[in-house]
């Protein structure tokens, strides 16, 4: 809680600051509340007269917090102490309304993201244009990333998808390396790619990165995720986003493949089928 939501809490919030005036209106004593960094939020002088004060050996200094992290802090003599106590409580009810306010929020746009993947990534049979989609979500997540999808060949080599797009990741890339490991791991984040020794020298170009396999029926088909030249700091959010995004493209990606490979076999047999069979008929005049 920052400063400006501790002085509101205790000046304008309508259960807590009455209360305030009801404890401070049984106590004559002087009290003096502060954020951090001292700046006055309610200074109650003694008695009601201005530069009154308690004795100096009767003025205690208790700490507002929050999870024992102090913002703020209760100056005066033994009534300081509950009332410090009453403000941290306040604050910590608080700042779990603001964190479940937050948590609803994220669940939303996450059920909005998938609900517009899921009619963007099903609207297409291309293994390419799947992966467009996948790799465009997967680059807003922070400012500065950038999108990635590889697909394991008949090899096992990891190849970027849509091919011949840009990529931080520029290659192609073995099943060994950082993505190898989530590859045939779990989805996960990774904020100092350097200081990982999984990775190689292709995967140390970036910085950051948050990735998840892409798995079908069992079978690891791919990985995507999303990289940053400059440190960024990945949270737990965005790993929900690009597990969410796999867990979707996978199994769209693989209908994808097939799609495409019976339709390069139907063109297969039908040119078969019509191109001519030379020396299989006598022209005319032949033998004459």
């Amino acid at each position: 809680m920052d400063a400006i939501a501790l002085r509101r809490l205790i000046v304008r919030h309508r259960h807590v600051a009455p209360m305030l005036s009801v404890l401070l209106a049984s106590t004559n004593a002087r009290v003096l509340i502060t954020d951090l960094t001292g700046e006055v939020i309610l200074h109650r002088e003694a008695g009601g007269t201005p530069h009154d004060s308690a004795p100096a050996g009767g003025i205690e200094r208790h700490p507002i917090t929050i999870d024992g992290t102090p913002i703020g802090w209760v100056e005066g003599p033994r009534p300081a102490g509950a009332i410090a106590s009453v403000i941290s409580y306040a604050a910590a009810r608080e700042a779990d309304k603001r964190a479940l306010a937050n948590e609803a929020l994220e669940r939303y746009r996450e059920l909005n993201l998938l609900y517009d993947l899921a009619e963007q990534i099903g609207a297409t049979l291309e293994v390419d244009a799947v992966a467009k989609v996948a790799v465009g979500e997967a680059g807003r997540l922070q400012a500065g990333s950038q999108g990635f999808l590889f697909l394991r060949d008949g090899a096992g080599a990891l190849r970027a998808r849509p091919a011949g797009d840009p990529t931080l990741l520029a290659g192609d890339h073995t099943s060994n390396g950082l993505l190898g490991a989530i590859l045939f791991g779990d989805a996960e984040i990774v904020n100092d790619v350097a200081a990982d020794p999984r990775a190689n020298e292709a995967e140390k170009a970036v910085s950051s990165l948050v990735a998840a396999p892409l798995r079908v029926r069992g079978q690891r088909i791919g990985v995507v995720g999303t990289a940053s030249v400059a440190p960024v700091e990945y949270r737990a959010g965005d790993l929900k986003v690009i597990t969410a995004l796999a867990a979707l493209a996978g199994p769209t990606i693989q209908q994808a493949i097939a799609y495409e490979e019976a339709v390069h076999e139907r063109l297969t047999a039908s040119h078969s089928q019509h191109s001519p069979t030379f020396g299989s008929r006598s022209g005319p005049g032949v033998g004459r």
